[in-house]
């Protein structure tokens, strides 16, 4: 019987917990530029930071970090703590396929956010 309490207190702790990182990661479309120069300016910070997080976890052998789970924790991390919200809805809004990749075409990357924006406002 403790052990079935115990487990389902967990389980709800966890539930809890990742509530609020969930919450920041939802995408913020209103603060997003409706122009696709100023999208691909935010690409390259957002680029700027994946590398920053890419050498803090000497991760320097490939470039699509989307399975490497020190890289993309600490960039989550650094973008939710972000003062800049246009920065932190364009990292978030990009697909992971994009958001880890330092090799990715930008215009490609600022397009796909432009249409998920302008389909989001709709």
């Amino acid at each position: 019987m403790r052990k079935i309490l115990f487990a389902g207190t967990a389980v709800l702790f966890i539930g809890l917990a990742a509530a609020p990182v969930q919450a920041q990661d939802e995408v913020d479309w209103q603060v997003l530029p409706a122009e696709k120069e100023a999208l691909v300016k935010l690409d390259r910070e957002q680029v700027r930071a994946l590398r920053n997080s890419v050498r803090h976890c000497d991760d320097l052998a490939r470039s699509n970090h989307r399975q490497t789970a020190c890289v993309f924790l600490d960039l989550d991390r650094v973008m939710r703590q972000s003062e800049d919200a246009a920065l932190k809805a364009y990292h978030f809004a990009l697909p992971r396929g994009l958001r880890y990749d330092e090799k990715r075409n930008e215009g490609f990357a600022a397009e796909r956010v432009l249409k998920m924006r302008a389909q989001a406002l709709e």
